[in-house]
């Protein structure tokens, strides 16, 4: 066989061993981050006229261990300002959780609020749904005086489409309340599934 023959079998076969590891890398089962692209504030996923944050995680587990590594992230991990377990068990888990979110603002204002919203994971042998839903948003100062009072009081309080879509949101302190109330607001979504992600590879 001549160099230049030997040469451009040796490159075929190259370029088909580096094929084939890209297809095993493709189609390789339960690695990775579930959500390839992170939400953005570019693109609000709606259900209907609501907002909700959804990911599929597939791993080859039983909902029993899907369970397990999730409450175990939710129970230690999450760090939430409250949180609070109302369905716990092999099938699914439901949490209301609220977090408490800074912004930037100046050294005389402290920008704030608190996001509530509801965590559910629904667990399937092989796979596990999360959904982030009925999401609202109350200012820190109101928030803080709601808990603080002990009666009831009817505090100014917005919804995720209020703030990501509608854009409702304004002070005369902070330019662009309702997008940065927004970034922040997905940035923590995005952390809380790229952790379930992980806590599912362990």
């Amino acid at each position: 066989m001549k160099a230049r023959d030997f040469l451009m079998v040796l490159a075929r076969k190259n370029m088909i061993a580096s094929f084939n590891i890209i297809l095993f890398i493709l189609f390789l089962p339960g690695t990775g981050f579930a959500q390839p692209v992170p939400f953005t504030p570019d693109s609000i996923p709606m259900r209907g006229n609501e907002i909700v944050f959804e990911a599929d995680f597939n791993f080859n587990l039983t909902k029993q261990e899907f369970h397990k590594r999730a409450f175990r992230y939710l129970n230690s991990e999450l760090d939430p300002y409250s949180g609070t377990f109302l369905i716990s068990n092999n099938d699914s888990t439901v949490c209301k959780i609220t977090d408490y979110l800074e912004m930037s603002g100046n050294f005389a204002y402290v920008f704030a609020m608190y996001m509530t919203y509801d965590l559910k994971l629904n667990y399937q042998d092989g796979s596990c749904h999360l959904a982030i839903s009925n999401i609202t948003f109350m200012e820190k100062g109101y928030f803080e005086a709601r808990e603080n009072s002990e009666r009831e009081l009817d505090m100014p309080e917005y919804t995720a489409k209020d703030i990501m879509i509608n854009k409702e949101y304004s002070t005369f302190t902070i330019k662009r309340a309702s997008d940065r109330v927004s970034e922040e607001s997905i940035k923590r979504i995005n952390e809380i599934v790229k952790n379930i992600d992980l806590f599912f590879v362990r």
